[in-house]
């Protein structure tokens, strides 16, 4: 199986509407790729998403608090 990158950061700060929870944030913008669960076929389009939204999707509402101290996401 190919390895997706679903998640990628786009800008430290910026000044954007998040596509997920429709709020106009100051901060790290990220580009977020639905999941594919077809074998070879990749979606086309990534959604501009702030900093919260994105950890919740990639992690989950238990742990993504622990994950952004980490910042996982950001390498």
């Amino acid at each position: 199986m190919h390895n997706l990158k679903v998640v990628k950061l786009v800008h430290n700060k910026m000044h954007f509407n998040c596509e997920e929870c429709n709020k106009t944030k100051l901060g790290k913008m990220y580009e977020m790729q639905s999941h594919s669960y077809v074998r070879g076929y990749t979606p086309r389009f990534f959604k501009k998403v702030c900093e919260n939204c994105t950890y919740m999707k990639a992690y989950g509402i238990k742990d993504y608090k622990k994950m952004k101290l980490i910042r996982s996401l950001d390498k």
